[in-house]
């Protein structure tokens, strides 16, 4: 459970309700916590949403690496994290299980799961709620009852739901995606003129076919050259084109320079765009 930076009273609950925390969806949705009503410890994150396009908010380092991974993957479709849960149901719950709800001072607090996760499968809509939490959280009974609270919310509410721990981080693929994910979008870079860019990143995605014998290094540096480009901004557009899925490589191993560029795919896709 988190640390509180500020004590929950039911005006606090009221007034987080009237802002609309835990509601919307997309874009819009606002999570119950951010960053900045809980103790920091160093761990929390802010995190531009591929999917969403807002900027996340996570209390841990496990949070933000499970984030990456629901981020990528092409079946999730929206991504809520720390979700509220209805007081009057958890109370119930822990009623039944003769436990005592989570509470901060005399206030039974609004109880959250740290992922609420839309997926399209099948042309049909799912949903997975994950409880993310290091693994030696789970050798503590309090957790273990306040978990067994939230198993059973959702439960009830016909939501597939499980715990994510570091165990289940693929530490090599979050690294891939941590490297590529702010390259996503090109915005915030400062061009000559609009397309610049986009025009570049087109010129180098023709050229990568025809020199799969070099590596990544080699490639970006002579492309650099050959582009008139600053030294780098080959590799930036190879991780704006590897962001959007326009080229795809092999995301189980750490991506280096000196990868042959032959480990590096352009997908028959041909409706995939380059820039963006």
């Amino acid at each position: 459970m988190a640390r509180w930076r500020y004590a929950f009273d039911e005006g606090k609950i009221a007034r987080f309700q009237k802002e609309g925390r835990g509601q919307g969806r997309g874009t819009s949705y606002k999570p119950w916590l951010t960053i900045q009503d809980v103790a920091s410890h160093g761990r929390s994150h802010r995190i531009a949403g591929i999917k969403t396009g807002r900027v996340h908010h996570f209390l841990s380092d496990i949070e933000r690496d499970t984030f990456y991974q629901f981020d990528w993957a092409d079946t999730v479709t929206d991504i809520r994290e720390q979700y509220p849960l209805d007081r009057e149901y958890t109370r119930r719950i822990a009623a039944d299980l003769d436990i005592k709800h989570p509470r901060d001072a005399a206030t039974e607090i609004v109880m959250t799961t740290d992922f609420l996760v839309d997926i399209a499968y099948e042309g049909k809509l799912r949903q997975l709620a994950r409880a993310v939490k290091p693994a030696s959280e789970l050798e503590k009974p309090r957790v273990i009852d306040k978990l067994e609270i939230e198993r059973r919310y959702w439960v009830q509410q016909g939501v597939d739901w499980g715990i994510i721990t570091e165990r289940d981080i693929p530490e090599a693929m979050v690294t891939n995606i941590a490297w590529l994910h702010p390259y996503i979008t090109l915005d915030q870079l400062t061009a000559p003129y609009e397309s610049y860019y986009q025009e570049k990143a087109r010129l180098l995605l023709r050229a990568l076919p025809s020199h799969s014998a070099t590596t990544l290094r080699q490639f970006c540096l002579a492309m650099d050259q050959q582009l008139a480009m600053h030294v780098g901004d080959s590799l930036l557009l190879i991780r704006h084109l590897l962001a959007r899925k326009v080229i795809s490589c092999p995301m189980d191993t750490a991506i280096t320079d000196t990868w042959p560029l032959r480990q590096f795919q352009v997908p028959t896709d041909e409706s995939r765009r380059a820039s963006g």
